[in-house]
């Protein structure tokens, strides 16, 4: 019961080329030294969901070399649980302080929810693919790193269009 390799890979290079490309056009459209709060928050965060993607597409190529199938997708399945735990615990506390110190506007509810949303749906959802809930593991995990990528998105664009001042 093998992930769809070809998934994956795509999913990777897609998460490679948001991380690369927003690199470059944040680099280009910084004006001074630091990042303010939010453009700091967003980044980390698009960093953060795109290197889930990545590294969740790239996972199944060496644990699939274990010879256990079921082994192979609980260490995966734990993998992203885990990952998706350490977002959950840092973006939306952060998120939170940013809308406490004056940044609503750039932070409405309604972003706090569906990003906070995303990283909760990945969690529950490798939650209930480690106790065995899903019998379509491939797709599941594929539907897991596509929530990482739109997470990456978003907060590039917001990085991008949104802007602190």
């Amino acid at each position: 019961m093998e992930p769809n390799f070809h998934a994956l890979q795509l999913i990777s290079e897609i998460a490679i080329g948001i991380v690369g490309f927003s690199a470059i056009l944040i680099a280009l459209s910084r004006t001074s030294e630091v990042f303010s709060g939010p453009d700091d928050f967003r980044i980390r965060l698009l960093t953060y969901s795109a290197f889930g993607a990545m590294f969740g597409g790239i996972l199944p190529f060496g644990i699939f070399n274990i010879d256990d199938a079921e082994l192979s997708w609980k260490i995966i399945c734990w993998s992203v649980c885990l990952y998706s735990v350490i977002g959950l615990l840092v973006f939306p506390r952060r998120m939170l302080l940013l809308r406490s110190q004056g940044y609503e506007h750039i932070f409405p509810i309604k972003i706090f929810l569906f990003q906070t949303g995303l990283l909760s749906t990945i969690f529950i959802t490798s939650g209930l693919m480690i106790v065995g809930y899903f019998q379509a593991l491939p797709n599941i995990y594929v539907g897991c790193l596509i929530l990482f990528l739109v997470q990456s998105t978003i907060a590039f664009i917001r990085t991008m269009f949104v802007r602190a001042h």
